[in-house]
């Protein structure tokens, strides 16, 4: 007697739907979907150094 080797549906489509959208991402398509930019200014005045931290602990 042979056996069948049967594959979920389930399984097979989130297999397929998986790997779509790795290939839409690494084309690009979705590259703006998944990218986080972070933009900061930093002023002098928000710049803090470790002889200012440690004449603080010392005071």
């Amino acid at each position: 007697m042979e056996l069948s080797r049967h594959i979920s549906f389930a399984i097979l489509t989130i297999a397929v739907m998986t790997v779509s959208a790795l290939l839409l991402e690494h084309s690009g398509v979705l590259a703006r979907a998944f990218r986080t930019e972070i933009l900061a200014r930093v002023n002098d005045g928000d710049v803090v150094k470790a002889a200012d931290i440690s004449n603080a602990a010392l005071r």
